[in-house]
């Protein structure tokens, strides 16, 4: 996965959709790099999006073997509740996937991250 930081997404989308229609046209050919899943923010919704406490949280989950959210929390030392929320955020942006295990969720990323 990759994040992609612009100052106009408006005129991102325009390049993109013009990518688009060229390949479909037969006008270029398919890149595989820009086909990657990406997450296309301006410099204000990343910082809100990727606060020191989420990016503290997706490195403990990348580093470690996490055994359920309560385990992460407490390693973070932080609410349960406040890291169950950041983690439906991420996961909402395809970041982290939760899978359910023995009645316990464990949050887990299996893609690298490029930012």
């Amino acid at each position: 996965m990759k994040i992609e930081i612009v100052e106009d997404i408006k005129e991102k989308m325009k390049i993109d959709n013009k990518y688009a229609r060229d390949v479909i046209a037969g006008k270029a050919k398919a890149d595989g790099k820009k086909a990657e899943k990406t997450i296309i923010v301006t410099p204000e919704v990343f910082a809100k999006i990727f606060s020191p406490e989420r990016i503290k949280l997706m490195l403990k989950i990348k580093r470690n073997n996490i055994s359920n959210i309560y385990q992460l929390a407490k390693g973070l030392h932080r609410k349960y509740e406040a890291v169950y929320r950041d983690i439906k955020l991420l996961e909402g942006f395809g970041i982290i996937k939760i899978k359910d295990k023995d009645n316990k969720k464990i949050p887990f990323m299996n893609e690298p991250l490029t930012i």
